[in-house]
């Protein structure tokens, strides 16, 4: 049976067993069955306990077997070692589901218990799931509080679930999701993930429809490889996955011979491929709620330019501060714009932005303040704003629904609400009833916008990004594991088109005169051996070398290498035309475990470990997406031309990382790459790679496995 399908069993089941029911609901175990029962869930729930009865008014059974029908989910929380024994008996009663909350669970008896069933399970060690319009399997009291205080009515916006491997952190994040007023579809925890994982989930919850912001609180993915399938059906259904990762991802077990082996941190390869879906990664429970509220309340358009309208003026310029810390614009707006605002704001209040309404604005009954936010809607000075009221008496909202309902109705750019003063949770709610939504800092609301402005953008892109044709097949097949030799790196940059300076082996000191003269002075010599990746530490490079020099440099060369390494292969010395200096920049591939090959772009040079001016993305990387990459490091601007001097070419560079991805997705036995460095020439002069290391996996070497719990 499809995953997929088998989770319908899960929020949608014909029946469910809640086994080892209690009938005190202030247990866990009674109040697993007393939220099964309060859900929306409108099929037969079956307790079973050893003693039968009666149990919170519903007939009880022995045992599994005995249930008229058997159960589709099972709810398990007896203790750890039991349940293997329970899950035979599900399977023996035609059950399809089943969610383990128990933990010290023998996982080996477990798996023989279902044997080829066919039955799926959440967990072990998991505190289950809600479905807002379906299904509850948790004892979590925030599930319990909220089926009680009853949902709701619908209201403007996206539905939001939450997915997380943390029982305790998914549930706490419903929480205070509910006091935010987040309208939720279904909170899933899987625990342990013996079998189903949070990916198989949120899977589901797309096919579902009924989701229009993904949150995730993850350490690790049980199958990163799927996440690239799951995260495009996300972007192409438009639904936002904000993520909470925590935890660092091992490594696999290699030695991190190139420069980008050395860059690659524990989270790069989760930051790049988040970065390819358009996931949204948040660092605190602030910034996570409010992204997604923000996510799910406006319309997922491009911010870059935010106005501010506040009753206090101090307020005003303080999140006007913080918005452009957040590296958002808050532009000082048209003379027309402000003479157009002026009537409607006293004399001593501002029209400049922050516009500052004065607390008249709310006081005449709000409609200076509507006259101010639809003269900005229908602007196209900014993108969005902020507007900052007290919240904290009773009714002000209230009184406002009536002219600010409709102002809200019709917006087309996101309205964020916040209070300088401490706000009161009826005025929060009233305008999430009305389509707004209020935060609690200037920081959220930064945060806010920032996750629409990048879902935004992109959004953009990824309408435009065409089929991604499969990879091509290998050109090097018979690689040597670990570095590659001269003739091996020789294949692989003329297989890619990689531009090289003039280039040959030299076996001797003569060949090397020869060589060095007919490509023309000054040349370079490079000790050329396997053994020896970092050239310039065995004193094996000779810059700038001239005529008459190159015997004695050859000499030298072989003499350091031989002191560096008597044990080391030596394939000779290479001769290379000396270029000329241009920018310095270097391209490199590393392979992670867990996600493939990422291809690393950075600013070149001595300093290249000191100031990690680098970004990491997985191919394969069109030219365009390659120049926003380039475009995206903290050097850039130094590339686009400054203090007179002419822009680099930024195209060349762009084509040449677009090849070097197609070579990391498609030679799959290259484990490492540096071309370092890259000399990037004034805008149409080309790029050059200077230097190249290539090193081949080792197939016996074998990664790490790692468990993210």
């Amino acid at each position: 049976m499809e995953k997929t399908s088998v989770l319908q069993s899960f929020f949608n089941p014909r029946s469910i067993a809640v086994v080892g029911a209690a009938d005190d609901p202030a247990k866990m175990r009674g109040k697993l069955l007393k939220i099964t029962l309060a859900s929306a869930y409108a099929g037969p729930v079956h307790p079973v306990h050893p003693k039968g009865g009666i149990i919170q008014g519903q007939t009880a059974y022995t045992n599994l077997t005995q249930i008229p029908g058997g159960a589709d989910l099972v709810m398990i929380a007896t203790p750890g070692p039991t349940v293997p024994g329970v899950v035979r008996e599900a399977v023996s009663a035609g059950a399809k589901a089943a969610v383990i909350l128990s933990s010290g669970v023998d996982m080996d008896e477990l798996a023989d218990a279902i044997g080829d069933s066919g039955l799926r399970y959440m967990g072990p060690n998991c505190e289950g799931y809600i479905a807002l319009d379906g299904a509850a399997a948790t004892f979590a009291a925030v599930a319990d509080a909220a089926l009680a205080a009853g949902r709701p009515p619908r209201r403007p916006g996206r539905k939001v679930s939450i997915v997380s491997q943390s029982g305790g952190l998914g549930f706490a994040l419903f929480g205070r999701g509910i006091r935010e007023n987040l309208d939720f579809h279904a909170v899933v925890t899987t625990g342990n993930e013996g079998d189903l994982e949070s990916l198989d989930f949120v899977d589901h919850l797309l096919d579902e429809g009924e989701t229009g912001v993904l949150i995730m609180f993850i350490e690790g993915l049980k199958s990163p490889a799927r996440f690239a399938e799951v995260a495009s059906k996300a972007a192409d259904k438009g639904v936002p996955i904000v993520m909470m990762k925590i935890g660092r991802s091992e490594a696999g077990q290699r030695a991190a011979v190139s420069h980008t082996a050395h860059l690659t941190g524990a989270d790069t390869a989760y930051d790049a491929v988040f970065e390819r879906y358009g996931v949204i990664r948040v660092f605190d429970q602030e910034e996570l709620l409010s992204v997604a509220a923000a996510l799910a309340r406006f319309p997922h358009v491009p911010i870059d330019k935010v106005a501010i309208v506040s009753t206090s003026g101090g307020a005003g310029g303080w999140a006007a501060d913080l918005c452009g810390i957040a590296g958002l614009d808050v532009p000082v707006l048209s003379e027309a714009l402000q003479a157009d605002l002026s009537q409607w704001i006293p004399e001593f209040g501002s029209t400049a932005n922050p516009v500052d309404v004065t607390a008249n604005a709310v006081e005449a009954g709000g409609v200076p303040l509507v006259h101010v936010l639809e003269r900005l809607q229908d602007s196209d000075e900014v993108d969005a704003f902020i507007v900052n009221i007290g919240l904290h008496a009773s009714n002000r909202i209230a009184k406002l629904a009536d002219i600010l309902g409709p102002v809200l109705a019709r917006a087309r750019k996101p309205i964020l609400f916040t209070s300088h003063i401490v706000p009161i949770a009826e005025n929060m709610a009233a305008l999430a009833d009305l389509g707004g939504q209020g935060f609690h800092s200037y920081t959220g609301c930064a945060a806010a916008l920032k996750g629409i402005g990048r879902y935004a953008a992109f959004q953009a892109d990824w309408q435009r990004r065409g089929a991604i044709p499969p990879a091509a097949a290998p050109q090097l097949v018979a690689l040597k594991p670990g570095v590659l030799d001269e003739a091996d790196t020789a294949a692989l940059i003329t297989a890619y088109d990689i531009p090289i300076p003039p280039t040959a082996l030299a076996k001797d000191r003569d060949a090397a005169a020869r060589e060095a003269s007919a490509m023309g002075f000054p040349v370079v010599l490079k000790i050329q051996s396997p053994d020896i990746s970092h050239k310039t530490e065995a004193g094996g490079v000779r810059l700038g070398v001239r005529e008459g020099e190159v015997e004695a440099a050859f000499d030298e060369i072989m003499a350091n290498a031989e002191a560096y390494d008597p044990e080391a292969k030596i394939e000779g010395i290479l001769i290379q035309k000396m270029m000329p200096k241009g920018h310095e920049v270097v391209i490199g591939v590393i392979r992670d475990p867990d996600f493939g090959p990422l291809v690393m772009i950075g600013s070149g040079g001595i300093y290249l470990e000191v100031l990690k001016d680098v970004v990491f993305a997985p191919p394969p990387i069109s030219p365009d997406e390659a120049r926003r990459l380039i475009l995206s490091l903290k050097t850039a601007a130094i590339l686009k031309g400054v203090r007179g001097q002419k822009a680099a070419d930024i195209d060349a560079l762009a084509k040449l990382v677009s090849r070097v991805s197609e070579l990391a997705r498609t030679e799959t036995r290259i484990e490492q790459i540096d071309f370092n460095p890259v000399f990037v020439y004034p805008e149409g002069d080309g790029v050059v790679a200077v230097d190249a290391l290539a090193v081949a996996i080792d197939p016996n070497a074998h990664a790490v496995t790692h468990d993210h719990h």
